[in-house]
């Protein structure tokens, strides 16, 4: 059954399904060549390939799917000492954390391949043009051993993504990052949100989780409005229509506040609502969280610190590690009550 709610001029479809994790990852089936001389043009997006990226020549370009959606260029230096891999490919829906998704399952694959040790951290990134800002997640990889540095990033463009990666013997850090800037400007991946925006009209997908009992249905729909309402009130409707807005701190902040505040009300208005003993348990593990002061540090852990956190924030893992040793949490938000999700056009 399908019900529909209108709240502030927006219309939310609420679905049950038996998954609440929605993930559309690249398709790394057996690649096949594509003969071209110059410029390739991907054909949905009108994106060109050209035979020179800032001077780096083309050295092959693959399709990963028979109708070349899902592609992927490689270009190198003259000696061969840095490579450029660039890849567009379809992103899919646009549910909550496919961003993050995508790129950790971008960066296994990196990882997986290297036999060496390597040194990385995980930073939000952003790429804006005429007035659009798509989100990614970067990193620089470091080898212990060989001293070679590697860059990946992953950029959420409406209906695709927009994968680099940058793999030098030769290039010190700003180099990289000069020369990421050169690639980003020559893509312009803003470009790929204004042709094939995404429709900032929020689904909510229900998980089975979420109707164990009212209260954590009225938790969980309670914490889902929440967080479209922040994302509507703090996040551009042109950044918006890249993909939900799942990488800023204060979002889940609201939510997860939200999703507590439920019982409070529930006490206030004194509404006989079905609580199973493990609702009552999560709930009062979420309140010991809040009350500790450390629901900003608990959020970044559940979310492998990929976040993007406000300048006036001030983080302490330290603390909190000492918190969780002695205190430790049993709950994880892995575990899904519901998603949401953009439609595409």
């Amino acid at each position: 059954m399908i019900k529909k709610l209108i709240i502030k001029r927006a219309l939310f479809a609420v679905i049950l399904l038996f998954s609440a994790h929605v993930v559309f990852a690249q398709s790394m089936g057996s690649p096949k060549a594509i003969v071209v001389p110059g410029v390739y043009t991907h054909s949905q997006t009108k994106k060109e390939f050209p035979k020179y990226l800032v001077g780096y020549k083309r050295h092959r370009i693959y399709a990963f799917d028979k109708i070349k959606s899902n592609i992927g260029a490689v270009y190198n230096s003259k000696k061969g000492k840095t490579t450029i891999s660039v890849y567009l490919y379809p992103a899919g829906e646009g549910s909550e954390d496919r961003l993050r998704n995508e790129y950790l399952s971008a960066f296994r694959e990196v990882v997986l391949v290297s036999l060496k040790g390597i040194t990385t951290n995980h930073v939000p990134t952003f790429y804006a043009k005429d007035g659009y800002k798509v989100n990614g997640i970067r990193t620089h990889i470091a080898g212990l051993e060989d001293r070679s540095r590697s860059y990946l990033s992953v950029f959420e463009c409406g209906k695709w993504f927009f994968k680099l990666r940058i793999t030098s013997a030769l290039l010190d850090t700003t180099e990289i990052i000069n020369l990421e800037r050169e690639i980003l400007n020559e893509f312009a991946p803003t470009d790929f949100v204004k042709q094939s925006p995404l429709i900032p009209e929020a689904t909510i997908y229900l998980a089975p989780a979420a109707r164990a009992d009212s209260l954590i249905a009225v938790a969980s729909m309670g914490s889902a409005f929440k967080k479209i309402q922040w994302a509507n009130e703090n996040v551009d409707s042109l950044e918006r229509a890249a993909g939900f807005p799942s990488l800023y701190l204060e979002l889940h902040v609201a939510s997860l506040t939200e999703f507590v505040r439920q019982e409070q009300v529930k006490q206030e208005i004194r509404q006989k609502w079905t609580m199973k003993p493990e609702t009552a348990e999560y709930l009062s593990e979420l309140n010991r969280i809040i009350a500790s002061g450390y629901l900003r540090e608990f959020i970044m852990d559940q979310y492998d610190r990929i976040m993007i956190v406000p300048e006036n924030v001030t983080l302490d893992f330290k603390s909190y590690r000492q918190w969780t040793l002695a205190q430790p949490v049993r709950i994880s938000l892995d575990e899904r009550f519901y998603v949401i999700s953009y439609a595409e056009e």
